[in-house]
């Protein structure tokens, strides 16, 4: 019967009988190897994940809580705290803009730009109040459930007044078109 199968494969693989054994090994070890690659192949096919820079991209909404520190003429620092709304657009050039509104005849106007290095993203800027200040700080995504963390400072150095403060944002749901 094994010499029936040798003369079967000696035709089909042109091969001597001496070294049918040694290429059928050959052959299962390519299989193996196939079969790895092949595995390999169909789990990088999942999901991408996109870059943060691309998810950061859109509007966002949520609070902000601040706390303005003013140091008076006799050197004493004074704090106020508040919470606002807050309404953040991100774009895909790396600005942003947003506004923040302390009440309904008062909106501080942000903008700045953002540096993005792997999952860490800084940004300077300016805070628009009575007078502009400098403003730094970092934003931090969240994937699940998806979010955007921002904390900040803003200065102004001439006015001894600084804003610090941290924002839990939501992105917002996209417009209905009708």
């Amino acid at each position: 019967m094994f010499k029936k199968k040798n003369i079967v494969l000696k035709i089909f693989l042109h091969l001597r009988p001496k070294d049918i054994p040694k290429t059928i090994i050959k052959m299962k070890l390519k299989t193996i190897f196939a079969v790895a690659a092949s595995v390999v192949a169909l789990a990088s096919c999942g999901q991408k994940v996109k870059p943060v820079s691309e998810q950061l991209v859109g509007q966002w909404t949520g609070t902000d809580s601040i706390t303005v520190t003013v140091v008076d003429s006799t050197g004493n620092q004074v704090a106020q705290e508040l919470v606002a709304p807050i309404d953040l657009e991100y774009f895909a050039d790396s600005t942003f803009t947003a506004a923040i509104k302390v009440n309904d005849s008062t909106i501080i106007n942000v903008g700045g730009v953002a540096t993005i290095a792997e999952d860490v993203v800084t940004f300077t800027g300016s805070m628009q109040c009575v007078e502009p200040m400098d403003l730094s700080g970092s934003m931090t995504f969240v994937v699940e459930p998806e979010a955007l963390n921002v904390t900040f400072t803003a200065v102004n150095a001439a006015a001894n007044t600084t804003h610090s403060g941290k924002a839990n944002l939501t992105r917002k749901a996209a417009p209905v078109q009708q």
